[in-house]
Formats: C-alpha cells, sequence, structure tokens
C-alpha cells in the first residue's frame, strides 16, 4: 500500500510527535520516503490534496484534550474524495528538558514555544528555578536551533526525538502535566486498504438536527452488533440546522457486514462519507 507513496508530510520538525509516528510507520512496513516537514495542519492536509504521490501523518487526538477538530475538519472537505486515514498509531506523549549542560540544577533559561510552556506549567512553576529566564519561540525546532545562541545553562523542551536530532542531553523526562497523555496520529492518502480482520473504519454522517436523529444512527449499530468506538458530532455551520456526527468502529468498509451497515445508514442520514479504513501499527 504504501509503496505507492515517494513523500511523507510531518506536522512540525524538530522532533515532533509526528516525526517520531513516522519513525515508527517506517521501521513497521520498512519504508523510506522522502520528508517535507509543515507548520499547519491545514497546510499538510492541502499538500496531500494536491499530490496523490504523498502522505501525512497528523495527529488526531490526545488523551486529556479529545479528538483534535481541524484534522477531522478539513480531512473531510478535500477536495479528492478519496483522500482518507491509511492507518493509525498511539504515541506515549513525553516532553523532555533537553540541554547541551548535563546538569538540571545548572539550567538557569529556558527556550520554549508557547504550547509547550502551557503544557508543563506545573514542572516549570515547581521544579525549576524561580529566577528562570524564560524566552518564547514559535516551535520545538526554534528552540532547539535558538540554544546555539546561549550559553550552556540555558535549555529546552522537546522530545527524545529531538535530543538525538541536534545532539542533546535529555535532563528530565515526562514534565507535561498530564502524566498519563498519549498522542493518537493518522496516515492519510490517496490509496486503499486491504481488510486485516483488525480494523476500524471512520465515518462522517451528516444529519438533520432533529430529536432522536443520533438514537436512529446508534440503533443501525445495534442491529449489525458493530462496536463504536468513538462518536462526536458538530453543527455544520453557525446558521445550519444540519450536524455532522462523526464515528469511529470497528471492521472494515470491504466486510460484508459492514457494507450492510453503511447500506442502512444511508436513508437516516442526508450524507455519508467514508474517511478511512485502517489498522494500527
Amino acid at each position: 500500500m504504501f509503496e505507492d507513496f515517494n513523500e511523507v508530510i510531518c506536522l512540525g520538525m524538530g522532533g515532533s510527535y509526528s516525526e517520531i509516528a513516522k519513525d515508527k510507520l517506517f521501521k513497521a512496513y520498512d519504508l523510506f520516503m522522502y520528508q517535507r516537514s509543515l507548520n499547519g495542519i491545514k497546510e499538510c492536509i492541502d499538500y496531500v490534496d494536491e499530490n496523490s504521490n504523498a502522505i501525512a501523518i497528523l495527529p488526531v487526538e490526545t488523551t486529556y484534550k479529545g479528538i483534535i477538530r481541524e484534522t477531522i475538519d478539513n480531512l473531510i472537505t478535500t477536495k479528492n474524495q478519496n483522500i482518507q486515514i491509511l492507518a493509525e498509531t498511539v504515541i506515549p506523549v513525553n516532553d523532555c528538558i533537553l540541554s547541551k549542560t548535563t546538569e538540571f540544577y545548572s539550567i538557569s533559561g529556558l527556550i520554549a514555544n508557547p504550547n509547550a510552556l502551557a503544557k508543563c506549567k506545573k514542572f516549570i512553576r515547581e521544579e525549576m528555578p524561580r529566577q528562570l529566564n524564560v524566552v518564547v519561540a514559535e516551535s520545538m525546532d526554534e528552540s532547539a536551533r535558538m540554544l546555539n545562541n546561549y550559553n550552556l545553562t540555558y535549555s529546552i523542551i522537546g522530545t527524545p526525538k529531538t535530543a538525538e536530532l541536534y545532539n542533546l542531553n535529555i535532563l528530565k523526562e515526562h514534565i507535561e502535566d498530564y502524566k498519563i497523555n498519549n498522542r493518537r496520529l493518522i496516515v492519510i492518502g490517496d490509496g486503499e486498504t486491504k481488510p486485516t480482520g483488525h480494523d476500524k473504519t471512520s465515518i462522517v454522517l451528516f444529519l438533520d438536527d432533529r430529536q432522536g436523529a443520533l438514537l436512529d444512527i446508534v440503533q443501525v449499530f445495534v442491529k449489525y452488533h458493530i462496536n463504536i468506538t468513538q462518536i462526536n458530532s458538530k453543527m455544520v455551520s453557525t446558521n445550519s440546522t444540519e450536524q455532522a456526527v462523526f464515528i469511529d468502529f470497528d471492521g472494515h468498509k470491504e466486510d460484508d457486514t459492514i457494507k450492510k451497515l453503511i447500506e442502512d445508514l444511508t436513508p437516516p442520514a442526508k450524507g455519508i462519507r467514508i474517511i478511512g479504513s485502517y489498522t494500527s501499527f
């Protein structure tokens, strides 16, 4: 399946979780592709939308924040309707204090982007020096590059992958406020998957915003004994009476039972789009 692609798009660089997932994907499928790093979710999806030879690896859910709507919202509105989820993986979050020095207690400065600072504010407040000089960077990659402009007592927030890429020491691991925190990432592209027996399917249904609409949908899943692993809904627009319902469930779209399920979902739904049948790596 992935042999048909020659380029992988990662969200961010400098050791981002998308890059970590890319390494895991390459190892699982014995792949090698040219890597291009972009800074925005929509930018990544738009690139894949316009380049059928590319896949992208994007975050779709975190343990403590839930679904990342920007990923799903842009995925279902691609011009190329063949763009879909091809695989998924879960990466444990491990934010670290990285530095050129090996002595944590000598640290006097910290370079990090606003998101990293927000995720690790408890550790920064309780474990790092009170007179800590905080320098704000735009990204993890910029933090690592800026480190060269400061003395050895400065540090950054990054991942173990960041430490590997920039030859830095890991002084503290798992400094994020939420310790039980995983990040689910998906691989998207213009491709098709084959059933493996351990698959998940994702769909979006467009329903009238009426009482009992969602119940009608759930009853179809009950009829076929299909396990729903996740369900979320949102209004299509602020002035609309239509809602989009995102559902993940066990099975592959080529399974006979799932084909019947999709057929039965069509009448209660105004529209339906299958956004992928895939397995984990």
